[in-house]
């Protein structure tokens, strides 16, 4: 047996490492294990970009970004590196769409300031779309870019500085509870091996249904599904610079986003989420050309400054809950067990706050919810209570 760990962190990814950063920060005994290397591109956390903003269409979300921008920002003090860079956001629908509408009452809820731009405006001041007849922009400042892969590199790297081991190419086979403790398998580089801790904290993305089949007497209903992401080179590459052109999200469907060009030089990153297929997390991805075909398309039609051929095409897998609501809890039996799950899609912006939560949760009692980042919508009985109630 080795010696034993206050908590094994169970995946790399972004929630992970964030847990493993704060853990660490705090003083606790940290062992965070990666079936891969830290920065794969078989999940979620992987990429030059991900928004981060205010603006969210739940008052509770909303509300914590505040915070969740200082935590960001604190980590790049004490690391010495840009991670975030603000870009404005604008979030463009129909005059009556929900999604705008939702986002509109949250600010004005929590008195974020923003700017309603009507048609006319919105084609003033943003000449770069093409939009339909109608619709309206909404603008608020606090939107951004968090640099994901190099987050992730940096939460990682600060855990291992405040004392944290890091094992990469390292399968966990099965977590056991062991008394108040847990016992970890693990199969790395120097062959099998068996760790102790005090906690678990199982935050594994896409393989998050393995452990969980095991570990739970009810059905998780985790959703693993295709998604991409391209690049698209800009005739005026001036014209969508930072300052220029802000990160924007369509609430209308099809549902799409992009970015100011921020990672490869000319281009502009533009994403369209889609709910096409469930894929198995340990087969490798590959393109789908009718997923790029749809996008491309809408390049086409809302932003004519762009080659609607893309040059880059990536693919990532989000890990869903049928509500889209994450999953952040104790095991309701062994409370040593911590579940992170369900984040893609709309997490990464929330992962250093995750990790916080994950952190105050392990040093809690049992029960006890007292972490400034905790929202009901979090807990894993909602799916225990669905189970009870269909039987």
């Amino acid at each position: 047996m080795k010696p034993g760990y206050d908590v094994i962190v169970i995946g790399a990814g972004s929630m992970g490492s964030a847990a493993a950063y704060h853990l660490a920060r705090d003083g606790r005994r940290v062992l965070l294990v990666e079936q891969f290397q830290v920065g794969h591109t078989r999940g979620s956390s992987h990429g030059g970009s991900r928004i981060i903003r205010y603006t969210h269409d739940q008052v509770d979300h909303a509300r914590l970004m505040p915070a969740t921008f200082a935590l960001w920002q604190q980590l790049e003090e004490e690391s010495g590196e840009r991670l975030l860079q603000l870009t404005g956001g604008l979030y463009l629908g129909a005059a009556d769409n929900a999604f705008v509408a939702a986002c509109r009452t949250a600010l004005e809820t929590l008195n974020f300031p923003y700017r309603l731009l009507d048609h006319q405006e919105l084609g003033r001041t943003y000449p770069q779309f093409r939009l339909p007849a109608g619709w309206i922009g909404l603008y608020q400042e606090q939107t951004g870019i968090l640099a994901a892969s190099r987050a992730v590199q940096v939460m990682v790297r600060e855990a291992v500085r405040h004392g944290a081991e890091l094992r990469e190419k390292t399968r966990v086979q099965s977590v056991t509870p062991a008394g108040t403790g847990v016992t970890v398998h693990l199969a790395g580089p120097q062959g099998d091996e068996v760790v102790q801790a005090e906690q678990a904290i199982l935050a594994a993305g896409p393989w998050a249904s393995t452990f969980l089949r095991t570990l739970l007497d009810f059905p998780i209903p985790l959703r693993v599904t295709h998604q991409q992401v391209a690049y698209f080179r800009a005739g005026r590459p001036e014209d969508f610079a930072v300052g220029q052109f802000p990160v924007f999200i369509v609430g209308e469907d099809p549902h799409f986003y992009g970015f100011p060009i921020f990672e490869r030089p000319g281009t502009v990153k533009v994403a369209l989420e889609q709910d096409v297929r469930t894929v198995d997390p340990d087969q490798e991805g590959t393109e789908d050309p009718a997923m790029t075909a749809e996008l491309s398309g809408l390049i086409a039609r809302h932003l004519p400054g762009l080659n609607a051929k893309p040059e880059l095409v990536e693919i990532c897998r989000y890990t869903e809950t049928p509500n889209r609501a994450f999953i952040i809890d104790r095991h309701p039996t062994f409370p040593q067990i911590l579940i992170a799950a369900g984040f893609s899609g709309r997490g990464f912006k929330h992962a250093i706050a995750v990790g916080r939560l994950l952190a105050d949760l392990s040093a809690a009692a049992p029960g006890v919810y007292d972490s400034p980042f905790w929202l009901d919508e979090f807990r894993l009985s909602r799916f225990q209570a669905s189970q009870e109630a269909a039987v």
